[in-house]
């Protein structure tokens, strides 16, 4: 791929919708427009910027996408191994960087201006814009080969961007006939759970803001200077449950905000899909965000025609992972006997019947929870002193693995997955617990990002699938033969044990993605 030949595009969107919108190759420094069959159906790989505000033109007129796509912005973020650069992005456009590339202030002000409809458009100071986009284009390439980022963006997130970018313009079904009953569902259940929560942990009743949750915390006895709100809520034991409680509420809240996003008028929607939407390298979703709609509610997202929806997730995802990076003999053994969970509960733990303790425990011991913590944790919820102590002596080769990633972290200020995505360090000094749990979460995560990204992209060229959501380890898929769920678990199991050499067998299986359909006894929204 990284043989093609390179090409810059600009276009300038139509607002209107009324399908006006103009598209402009950069050749030998001039400007030279062009139009959407061109566009698509160049066979090199297509340079631009903001590729989300144009993908659904394209795919309107042509039935298609260009085969490769490069956003710089998306490029940038994804081989600086900075994530502050993810959490700035929305705040910041192409613009800010090609001071950097040759272009002046004004040229850089008034192409925004050009490209936001503000100002008519200039085809001089737009090839000078042009001009430091493609030197930032190559400065990229330069920067990627000396990071070792090169290859893993090339052959992984590009045509991970394209499959995905395409599904989402093909549109996503909804039925729009249930949509209603779901709807008032999920005001129905949050309304009941904020009462139920607001009344057992002492809440205003309100969904909780995060100064709230904060305070809540601290109130609590926890120490919020070395843990996110969000390590604390979901791998932390709490009286009362509050961490569980506090994120389901959370969880519904989104959901009724983002089934209230979809129209009753349209039967599809067409989300943006940020490919790197994390540090990680994990694909979210936004307008709208369905990855944040429980499973009591998915019944609303449908296949097209005659199709079928089938859904395949990794089988504990993180725990093989782990297995296979650390080469724990233990971890190996758990992973591949079962439910790893299950029999940690149960052979380490005797929490008989509690996998969900069982599990918050594990993941809390493997992204670095202080022994001392982690006992008083296993204590909390019902585990013997000395059993506790015991269970986690069992996985001695990983809690090396785990001093080796941050030996490398401290002494080279970056640490990395199986295939680039590196986490760069944004201090000095020995590190802190938090630095020490992202930068296991970096290689573990991140490695779980590349796996699902391979995976997506080897279940798109099935002649029988069609990608329909992506839901961070997992993916909903359209299919009409009865063996193509087969065929994609193997795919998703097959490219895991690549990835990992074989350490240890990937596992996947066929799951459901939305909880049956019961008759609903909430109203509809016009009977509320």
């Amino acid at each position: 791929m990284t043989s093609l030949a390179a090409r810059l595009l600009l276009f300038m969107k139509d607002f209107t919708g009324k399908g006006a919108d103009t598209f402009y190759w950069f050749q030998d420094g001039q400007l030279q427009e062009t139009d959407a069959a061109s566009v698509v159906e160049f066979s090199g790989i297509l340079v631009c910027h903001d590729f989300w505000m144009i993908r659904d033109a394209l795919f309107d007129i042509t039935g298609t996408l260009p085969g490769s796509i490069i956003d710089v912005d998306e490029f940038r973020i994804s081989i600086s191994g900075n994530p502050e650069d993810r959490l700035a992005r929305e705040k910041r456009d192409v613009t800010t960087q090609l001071v950097h590339y040759g272009a002046d202030q004004e040229v850089c002000d008034v192409y925004q201006k050009m490209f936001n409809k503000g100002v008519p458009f200039d085809s001089v100071v737009a090839a000078k814009a042009a001009g430091a986009i493609y030197a930032m284009y190559l400065d990229l390439c330069a920067k990627a080969a000396v990071n070792g980022e090169f290859e893993r963006f090339f052959s992984v997130e590009v045509p991970a961007y394209r499959s995905l970018q395409l599904s989402m313009s093909a549109g996503i079904s909804i039925d729009t006939a249930g949509l209603s009953d779901k709807r008032a569902q999920a005001e129905h259940d949050y309304f009941m759970l904020l009462k139920d929560y607001s009344a057992k942990h002492d809440m205003p009743l309100e969904t909780p803001s995060r100064r709230a949750i904060e305070a809540k915390l601290l109130k609590e006895g926890f120490e919020l200077d070395e843990v996110s709100v969000e390590y604390l809520l979901e791998f932390v034991p709490h009286e009362r449950d509050f961490g569980s409680d506090t994120m389901a509420l959370l969880a519904l809240d989104t959901a009724r905000r983002v089934l209230g996003s979809l129209t009753l008028s349209s039967h599809a929607t067409r989300p943006v899909v940020d490919v790197f939407g994390s540090r990680t390298s994990r694909v979210q979703l936004r307008s709208p965000s369905l990855q944040s709609i429980p499973k009591r509610y998915r019944s609303i997202i449908k296949a097209h025609g005659d199709a079928q929806l089938s859904y395949v997730d990794f089988d504990q995802f993180e725990v093989g992972i782990m297995a296979a990076l650390s080469g724990d003999e233990e971890l190996k053994r758990l992973y591949a006997t079962g439910d790893m969970y299950e029999l940690f509960a149960t052979e380490h733990l005797n929490l008989v019947g509690n996998r969900k303790a069982a599990k918050q425990l594990f993941l809390s011991y493997a992204y670095g929870m202080s022994r001392k913590a982690l006992v008083d944790a296993a204590v909390s919820l019902g585990v013997e002193r000395q059993k506790a102590k015991e269970a986690f002596r069992q996985f001695g080769r990983y809690e090396d693995w785990k001093k080796e990633v941050w030996a490398e972290f401290q002494s080279s200020g970056r640490v990395a997955t199986v295939f680039g995505n590196h986490y760069r360090r944004a201090g000095g000094g020995q590190l802190t617990g938090k630095e020490q749990r992202s930068a296991v979460s970096q290689v573990v995560q991140g490695t779980a990002s590349l796996i699902f990204k391979r995976a997506v992209v080897a279940a798109s060229s099935i002649e029988d699938t069609r990608v329909v959501l992506p839901m961070h380890d997992a993916l909903l898929f359209e299919h009409r033969l009865t063996e193509t769920p087969a065929t994609v678990v193997k795919t998703f199991e097959s490219i895991m044990t690549e990835v990992l050499c074989g350490r240890v067998a990937g596992k996947a299986s066929i799951s459901d993605f939305a909880e049956s359909e019961q008759k609903s006894s909430v109203p509809r929204e016009n009977e509320v």
